[in-house]
This record gives structure tokens, sequence and C-alpha cells, in this order.
């Protein structure tokens, strides 16, 4: 109970100083939001009014308890560059990107966890090799070609989906997973051939210990120590890459987006830079922090559930 206690406080206190160094790094930026939002023609009258209604004028503490709030909330402003709440861009992309990241993680496990205990197991050098080969050959290929190459193949030659035409899944749910299985493809191909090195020298590591011997000797057969006690131990330090890579991909698949025209956080990010926008900006960064605490928070629970060996800190 004490070391689910303490990561609980160690997470809540790592989102505030987050949230403290995010407001920060925008409040030296030297720009100036009312600015921004009326334009070069501004008068000063009308800039200093919008200042003054905007709470820019107020102190650097007592504009950072609003952020806190607002943040809280789901409020973090108004976008300079859409004249909308911040919260609508990002509710509207976030399920684009959300579906991104789940097919991608499905397919990371479902292929890798497989393809791992394979290369595991594998007695003779030629199964050794061709393990090696595929996953260097994985994790060698970027994200970005490979999705040029997918768009090429399978959406202008073989027209098994139209490039461009993403359709949310409230419209159409099958329609949004032929067209996202592909981007979602794309990003996990190089993730699994990674996800499978850490999985084939997890489980070697694993199967050398003093229990596993002693397992065998009691009669136990190479497969159930295999499956009820080795793969357990050795998905300890898998759990926490997958929690890196899926916090990747909830941060935004920038480039992915691009090449698939997705509309989702990573190209909004993009775009709001470009334009500094720095309310939406700031949320996405402020959100990106917080998945990244959140995950790594969950993959903390998750190795104390499957080694309860791992000390109270």
């Amino acid at each position: 109970m004490r070391y689910w206690i303490k990561k609980t406080i160690a997470f809540l206190a790592t989102l505030l100083v987050a949230a403290f160094l995010t407001f920060l790094a925008f409040e030296v930026i030297p720009s100036d939001a009312a600015l921004s939002r009326l334009g070069m023609d501004a008068t000063e009258e009308e800039v200093a009014a919008l200042r003054e209604q905007m709470g820019l004028n107020h102190p650097l503490p007592v504009r950072y308890g609003k952020f806190l709030l607002g943040a809280v909330r789901g409020d973090f402003g108004e976008s300079t560059q859409y004249g909308v709440p911040v919260s609508s861009l990002l509710r509207a992309r976030f399920g684009v990107t959300v579906g991104l990241a789940l097919l991608s993680f499905l397919l990371i496990v479902g292929i890798s966890v497989p393809l791992g205990i394979f290369a595991a197991r594998a007695k003779t050098k030629t199964g050794e090799g061709f393990a090696a080969f595929l996953t260097q050959t994985m994790m060698a290929v970027p994200p970005f070609f490979l999705g040029m190459l997918i768009t090429l193949l399978f959406g202008i030659v073989l027209r098994w989906f139209t490039p461009g035409a993403y359709v949310p899944a409230g419209e159409d749910f099958f329609g949004f997973l032929s067209f996202m299985i592909f981007p979602a493809f794309a990003v996990a191909v190089p993730k699994i051939g990674m996800t499978v090195r850490f999985l084939q020298s997890s489980l070697k590591e694993q199967m050398q210990s003093d229990y596993v011997r002693t397992a065998k000797s009691k009669g136990c057969g190479r497969r159930r120590v295999l499956w009820k006690h080795v793969l357990k131990n050795a998905l300890v330090p898998v759990v926490t890459f997958l929690t890196m890579v899926i916090a990747e991909i909830l941060a935004g698949s920038i480039v992915i987006e691009q090449v698939f025209n997705l509309s989702g956080i990573g190209r909004l990010l993009s775009v709001s830079i470009s334009a500094r926008d720095y309310p939406v900006v700031r949320a996405i960064v402020l959100y990106i922090t917080a998945v990244v605490v959140l995950l790594n928070y969950g993959a903390d629970l998750l190795c104390r559930y499957l080694d309860p060996r791992i000390k109270e800190l």
C-alpha cells in the first residue's frame, strides 16, 4: 500500500511541476497574445483593453492560478488563430490520435508477443537469424517512408483505401477501421521490431534463472514453464517500453498524420507552432506531458502487479 501511495503522490507532484513549467515557458516567450489576436493594425487602446479582458495585466501567480484552474476544468482559453475555445479544437482531433494510438498498440502487442516468443524459443541458428533479420528490417524502416509506400501500394495501385479520405468512427466504424489500419500499421512496424527484441532478450534472461531450472527439475514442461512463470516476469521491462511507445503515439505522430492527411493532435501542434498560436501549443504540450506522466504511473503500478518483488521506495 505504501508503494501505491508514494507513486500517487509522485504522480500528482509531477503533474503540478509540469503544469508550472509549461505555463512559465510560454510566459517568458516575447509575444503579446492580445496583439496576435487583434493584428498589427490594432490601436494601443484596443490592445490594452483586450489585455485587461484576457487577464494579461494580472500578476504572474494570479495568471498561473487561473491557468491551473482552467486546465483542471479543461478550459485553456481561446485560440488566437481560429478564434474558438482551445478545448473544442482538442476534442475535435483527440479521437483521431486516440484511434491511431489504440490500433497501433493492438498491432504492436498482437504481433510482437508471438514473434518475441518464437525468437526466444528458436533452437537453430536459422531461426535466430531469421528473427534477427526480421526485427532489424522492421526497425530500419522509418514510419514516414513506410507510410508513403503503403499509400502508393494500397491506396493508389491496389485502391484498398482512398488516401486522405478519413472517416470518423461515429459516422462509419468499419470505414474508420478500413482507413486507420494503414497509418496504424506504418506507426507500429518499427515499434514491433523493438518490442520483439526487448521481449526476446528478456525471455532468454529469465529462462536462465534458478526458478526455471527448479521448475524443470520438478517435472514441469518447457512450454508450461514459459507460459506460467517466465512470460509474466519477462513482461516487466517490456511493459515499461510499451508505455513509452503508447505515450509517443498519443503525443501525436506528426509525420504520419501529415502523410495520411489526418487531422489529429500532432498535425494541430505543427500548424499552431507555425501560426504562433500559443494557447493551443501550451494546451497540447500540457496534454502530452500529462499523458506521459499518467502512462508512466500506470506502468509502475502494472509492473508492481506483475512482479511483487519490486521493493517499496
